[in-house]
């Protein structure tokens, strides 16, 4: 007599901080993760002795952690069920052998049954290695693409190819950082050897900044551990790295500092263990978020599998409103299409608002295409991204772009002339409403900074509110520039000198609060207004609190009015 399999059942946008937070990832220790799997969902320690997961949409979305699928596995989860899987999750679920199915929709890729059926990424690129496996060519026509499938299609040696084919595309540029640089090498030691070697050293780029302020907030030694491995990395294998400039004090976030100091520039294809490394699209690249495994891979042979994705067109036309930013129109976009809106897409974006909008802004837009599932979020190179990157250093330039007849899986056209303010309400980022209809909401936290909030341009956003006012009593303001250089220009355009006058806290740079490991956290019961990109339950704090997300012009209102807010009460505007 058979048993029947103990499934476990969710509905749609499970999201990685949903199957192991952040804060439980300072180790990549099977055992250990498995124990948090789902912690605020079913309590600790809750997924042992179930065999299977159904799920609704979107299983998976959010982080590019692999500890998500690594937990699930260790539990003894033999399969998960969905209606659809986030991009990143799937490949990393892939990549150690946890089986997916989505109802339905049979899995009838050769090259994905293959590593499937090798066991795993590792033991596919192995065999490539020894010439025991190939990978075959594009048989796709000529066809007008898209930007992506050009990219895709130059970077994998194919002339054409087309959106749902699977391609091995060289890498330009790999990225991690000190919360998976130290988990990528080992991964990357076992499995190619003590003695392997980056396949370019020079296209590797080591950052510290994720979790090198947990310590402020609660004791970890494992952050100190990783990023201490992950310097010795760098150093042994002669990869860029950007270390911390002072104590807890890191060079800058990964995507703000990469752009600045000159390592990208248009129409490469740029592989990041982060997955808001789709920030770099603004540039027009192909970016995207992989995990452990993935980067492992990347760093023995140079390239990583991707299923090309359709591409979504975004025209985004008419006059913007004074005041409102490249925030207010992705969290519009987000009440539009949702979370799953672009799930294993790319968001092409395109029109008027975008050719007036300055390049911190685009990157913004791009940052959070994750949110909205998206692969990356691509924009053309144009002037503004010319003058950008010279003012970085950076003289390599390529103008790429889609073909005239490109197809596009959809087209969405926006006219923001009338866009007000938006505020996303937790637990999600497409809980997204108009600032007039949100009603009254107290604070007691404020944040401006992340990879979405801490740039000059929007610390000039806050400085222009807080200048001359103080914050109400009761609220606290965290400002976090979003690397040493961006605080340093604050500092002699007068921003800082403002914030400090009006009360609020300045830190240093890094990740921080925006993934629960550094000063400016929610703690419990409180409620906050953050310039980040997500607001998933414990995100940014403890799971009891509420995060709303909003630009950082409205968080500077907000911190001052101690309520959520876009109106002072001491200015007509």
């Amino acid at each position: 007599m058979t048993t029947e399999p103990k499934v476990l059942i969710f509905g749609d946008d499970i999201n990685t901080d949903d199957i192991i937070p952040a804060k439980r990832c300072t180790t990549a220790d099977p055992e250990y993760l498995k124990q948090y799997a789902f912690e605020h969902l079913i309590g600790e320690g809750n997924l042992v002795g179930y065999e299977e997961i159904e799920a609704g949409r979107n299983f998976g979305c959010g982080s590019s952690r692999e500890n998500a699928p690594i937990a699930i596995k260790a539990a003894g989860i033999k399969k998960i069920r969905a209606l659809s899987f986030a991009e990143i999750f799937y490949r990393n679920s892939i990549n150690i052998g946890l089986t997916l199915e989505v109802y339905s929709q049979p899995n009838n890729n050769p090259v994905v049954e293959a590593i499937v059926r090798a066991g795993g990424l590792i033991p596919f690129n192995q065999k490539r290695q020894k010439g025991e496996i190939s990978v075959p060519q594009s048989s796709t026509y000529a066809r007008a693409m898209t930007l992506t499938e050009k990219l895709l299609a130059r970077a994998s040696g194919n002339a054409y190819v087309q959106p749902g084919e699977m391609v091995f595309a060289k890498v330009d540029l790999a990225m991690s950082h000190d919360a998976v640089a130290a988990p990528v090498a080992d991964v990357f030691y076992q499995n190619f050897g003590e003695e392997a070697k980056l396949w370019d050293a020079s296209r590797v780029v080591l950052v510290a900044d994720h979790f090198i302020q947990v310590n402020d907030v609660r004791v970890d030694p494992k952050a100190t551990s990783l990023y201490s491995e992950m310097v010795q990395f760098a150093r042994s294998q002669g990869c860029h790295l950007f270390d911390m400039v002072s104590p807890g004090e890191a060079a800058g976030i990964c995507h703000v500092l990469l752009p600045e100091k000159g390592f990208i520039h248009p129409g490469t294809i740029v592989a990041g263990t982060d997955s808001h490394t789709c920030t770099y699209g603004a540039f027009g690249c192909f970016s995207t978020g992989v995990g452990t495994t993935d980067m492992a891979n990347i760093f023995a042979m140079g390239d990583m599998w991707v299923r090309v994705p359709p591409t979504l067109l975004f025209r985004l036309e008419g006059t913007l409103p004074k005041y409102i930013a490249a925030k207010d129109i992705i969290l519009f976009i987000l009440s539009k299409i949702g979370c799953d809106g672009a799930a294993g897409k790319v968001m092409e974006f395109r029109g008027s608002i975008i050719d007036q909008m300055p390049m911190e802004e685009r990157m913004t837009l791009s940052n959070m295409a994750i949110e909205c599932g998206a692969m990356c979020g691509v924009i053309a190179p144009d002037e503004t991204t010319r003058q950008y990157l010279q003012n970085c250093g950076q003289d390599l330039f390529e103008d790429v772009g889609s073909d005239s007849e490109a197809s596009y899986e959809q087209i969405y056209e926006f006219d923001l002339s009338d866009l007000e303010p938006q505020v996303a309400r937790p637990p999600k980022p497409d809980q997204v409403i108009g600032i007039s209809k949100l009603g009254e909401i107290p604070i007691t936290k404020a944040f401006i900074g992340s990879c979405t909030g801490g740039k000059l341009f929007d610390l000039a956003q806050a400085a222009e509110v807080l200048e001359g006012r103080r914050i109400a009593p009761g609220v606290s303001l965290f400002i976090v520039p979003a690397s040493f250089e961006v605080r340093q220009k604050a500092e002699n355009l007068g921003y800082m000198q403002i914030f400090e006058a009006a009360g609020a806290t300045i830190l240093k740079s890094g990740c921080g609060a925006c993934i629960n490991a550094g000063l400016g956290i929610l703690t419990q019961e409180e409620t906050g207004v953050y310039a980040t990109n997500r607001n998933f339950k414990g995100r940014s704090g403890d799971p009891t609190a509420k995060n709303y997300l909003a630009s950082p012009r409205v968080v500077a209102i907000s911190a001052v009015e101690g309520k959520i807010s876009d109106r002072l009460s001491d200015a007509s505007e």
